[in-house]
């Protein structure tokens, strides 16, 4: 069952190797929570979702299907409603997708193009630093020019452990640099200035990008290397399910 419509929500962002949520209320969003991805989803999130009175639920996952079943289990047994499952759409909220089989982009990407056009009309490009890197160009009209993805830090970092006679090495702290003084340090700052380097490169390409959109758990090291000022924003792909929020709770408003 669907609950009654209201303006509170939990919003959950369903990844690769992590689970993310977060509550809308009344305009609001409350600083995200994250567990690890685990077999018995949705493991430690269980616990806090249980002390919470049931809400409207709403899922973007990039998970895959069987994790998908999982998560929507737990809401149908336990708080007796079906979440609502988030997909990506030709147009919605002054954005255009640029694939042709609009289903095929990841929903986190449409989203967090969302979240970006609801804080910004001048040409920007967005990058999600996570388990894979995501990178989409959007013009001053909110039409997606189209995106690259790359391996994330932590993915490149796990080929040369696996594929190479290295042996595993140590993150060390703070803000990688360019070169580096040991073979540790040479592959971390390798892959973290890799990562830059295509950023700056997709900034600088085609006709200027005006802002420069960052979230994702690796934001903040690979902005530190960047030629281009960024503004990070942890809750980026929530702000874009707030959008879908919004209008399921004010049925009168239309999707532009």
């Amino acid at each position: 069952m669907k609950p009654e419509v209201t303006d509170r929500a939990l919003m959950i962002d369903l990844g690769n190797s992590r689970l993310s949520w977060a509550i809308y209320s009344g305009e609001k969003i409350s600083s995200p929570k994250n567990s690890p991805v685990a077999d018995d989803l949705p493991g430690a999130a269980a616990a806090e979702w249980q002390r919470i009175s049931p809400l409207p639920v709403y899922i973007a996952n990039v998970a895959g299907a069987e994790s998908q079943q999982k998560l929507s289990r737990w809401f149908e047994s336990h708080w007796n409603i079906t979440p609502t499952l988030l997909q990506s759409q030709r147009k919605a909220y002054g954005v255009t997708n640029a694939y042709q089989q609009v289903e095929n982009l990841g929903v986190d990407r449409w989203l967090g193009l969302i979240g970006a056009r609801a804080m910004s009309r001048l040409p920007l490009c967005v990058v999600d630093c996570g388990s894979a890197v995501t990178i989409d160009v959007m013009d001053a009209n909110g039409i997606h020019q189209g995106g690259l993805i790359i391996p994330g830090f932590e993915m490149m970092l796990s080929s040369l452990r696996h594929g190479t006679a290295i042996p595993d090495f140590i993150l060390f702290d703070g803000n990688p640099g360019l070169l580096g003084k040991s073979t540790p340090e040479c592959i971390l700052n390798g892959c973290a200035n890799a990562i830059a380097a295509i950023i700056d490169s997709v900034m600088r390409s085609g006709s200027p990008l005006q802002r420069l959109i960052m979230t994702g758990g690796n934001a903040a090291m690979i902005s530190h290397l960047l030629e281009h000022p960024s503004t990070r924003i942890s809750d980026l792909v929530f702000r874009g399910i707030a959008r879908y929020v919004r209008i399921d709770a004010k049925p009168d408003n239309k999707k532009g």
